[in-house]
């Protein structure tokens, strides 16, 4: 689910990703926190994903706190072209 979600931003914003994973925050000891990598041409970036945000996103609310921190994220990955 949230995959596809930043895969529908990434590509609004032009970005082919490479890969989207998520590592559970119970495996680090954080039970409302997950840690979200995105990669694009060998570039990796992370964002902060909330349960509540994730729930939210299950049932179809807008989370604009989370879209807001995936577009800066992403932005991150774009590659600027060359002078």
């Amino acid at each position: 689910m949230i995959q596809k979600y930043v895969g529908d931003i990434a590509a609004q914003m032009k970005i082919q990703l490479s890969q989207v994973s998520v590592v559970e925050g119970r495996k680090v000891g954080c039970l409302d926190v997950h840690l979200l990598n995105i990669t694009s041409g060998g570039r990796l970036v992370s964002v902060l994903v909330y349960q509540s945000e994730l729930d939210k996103l299950q049932i179809g609310e807008r989370c604009d706190k989370l879209e807001s921190r995936i577009r800066s994220a992403l932005s991150g990955l774009q590659v600027l072209p060359e002078p």
